[in-house]
């Protein structure tokens, strides 16, 4: 039981200081770089989740990981870039940023025959974008950050040799941070600034699995991921406020803060994979996974505290912003060969669909459909650790943009733009 406790110290530790990255995963603001044997696989897992992440996976996995306990210690680093190009062929290079996401998973059956039971925290929510504050985007976004921190607490049970079932709950704490410029007009001076800054502590969602076993070759895997409602508290800040916005019938000066809330769903899912094991040295695998994008259709700011009428008339200026996502599939295909005892080599692609329609797309989340190639290798140091490495590079597709959004504040967005992304994952695996 010390070990236990000491385990999960270490673990929160790492997953605590988790920061914001750009959407990589299953479109949007989805963020996937939980386990390095997986990403080297193209993420198509949940047929097999034979390791501790199978607490993120496929929680019915863990009947497979028995007799002692099992710790996977991990951190990735994304490093996103991002083209833009105007009508008349004027390039903007988005600010570069890196991220770093740790993951940990703790996993024991306590000495129990059917049963087994696996902690884990990661960030599966998030994106980081920064843009120039003179660039074309500074009156939509120059800077937006969200990030979760996710904890999973799952437990598995084996029916029989060939069906295991699990279940899962999680915890997930979120946190906002957008910032763009307030265009005042040329005619009083310079642009404001405006910040909005929110987080929930208080968001649990669960998740449903399966794992059945046709035979040593054949393996299948499910998971259903229940949808997540966040509540959102906060505040807004106007700085550098002029002219008539500055005056005592508007914000009453040139700087400005009020509470505000906001609500949103993150969105539910299925998963289904297929695991094929022709011999001991070969390992083919495929998932393809349904999300429910269509559970964000607008973004909408309440100001619980502010009933003066002239300052709601500006404060919802384009409030609530419509997004009407929609749902959207994603897959992955994986191989792995085992040259020897010691050492494994994976590959895999991963295809996303992105959920977000031209007219409401903007430069907070700049995304497109993408396809994704990916590298890994697992080293086995001794019996008892592992060491897994993964690359995966994401090519977004070009993206041609003609809509109206900013259009309130004179802000132009039209254009193409062009992302792509390297992942780089490490993951330590010890058994106790």
């Amino acid at each position: 039981m010390k070990k236990i406790i000491v385990i999960f110290s270490l673990g929160l530790a790492l997953i605590f200081p988790a920061r914001n990255a750009y959407c990589v995963g299953s479109g949007a603001f989805r963020l996937e770089a939980p386990d390095a044997e997986a990403l080297g696989k193209g993420l198509a897992f949940v047929a097999q989740a034979d390791n501790p992440s199978a607490v993120y996976f496929n929680p019915a996995g863990l009947t497979q990981l028995k007799g002692k306990t099992y710790l996977s210690l991990g951190a990735a680093a994304i490093q996103p870039f991002c083209t833009y190009k105007d009508e008349s062929g004027n390039k903007t290079e988005r600010r570069k940023q890196v991220f770093t996401i740790p993951n940990f998973y703790v996993v024991s059956d306590f000495g129990l025959e059917k049963f087994s039971f696996g902690l884990g925290g990661s960030s599966y929510w998030g994106l980081g974008t920064y843009w120039s504050e003179d660039s074309f985007s500074k009156y939509v976004s120059t800077k937006s950050d969200y990030r979760t921190e996710d904890i999973m607490f799952a437990g598995a049970y084996e029916i029989n040799d060939n069906l295991s079932i699990g279940l899962a709950a999680d915890y997930t704490k979120s946190y906002v941070n957008k910032k763009k410029l307030i265009n005042q007009g040329a005619w009083l001076g310079a642009d404001g600034d405006f910040q909005l800054k929110a987080k929930d502590n208080s968001s649990w969602g669960y998740r449903l699995s399966t794992l059945y076993k046709l035979n040593k070759k054949h393996s299948f895997g499910f998971m259903y991921r229940s949808p997540v409602d966040v509540k959102y508290k906060g505040k807004l800040y106007l700085d550098g406020l002029n002219g008539v916005y500055a005056g005592a019938a508007y914000f009453g000066g040139s700087s400005y803060e009020t509470e505000i809330t906001s609500k949103t769903t993150l969105p539910q899912s299925i998963v289904l994979g297929y695991c094929y094991k022709p011999n001991e040295k070969l390992k083919f695998e495929f998932d393809t996974e349904w999300m429910d994008w269509s559970s964000i259709q607008e973004e909408k700011i309440d100001y619980p505290s502010e009933s003066n009428a002239n300052r709601l008339s500006v404060l919802n200026g384009g409030n609530p912003a419509p997004k009407d996502w929609h749902s959207a599939f994603a897959f992955g295909l994986g191989a792995e060969y085992k040259v020897n005892g010691i050492l494994k080599l994976r590959a895999g692609y991963l295809f996303h669909k992105t959920p977000i329609p031209q007219a409401n797309f903007d430069t907070s989340l700049p995304n497109a459909s993408s396809n994704t190639l990916t590298l890994g290798a697992g080293i086995n140091l001794n019996k008892n650790t592992s060491l897994d490495f993964a690359y995966a590079g994401m090519l977004y597709n070009k993206r041609k943009i003609n809509n109206s959004v900013g259009s309130l504040s004179s802000a132009n967005i039209n254009g193409e733009y062009a992302t792509f992304i390297n992942i780089y994952l490490l993951t330590f695996t010890l058994k106790l």
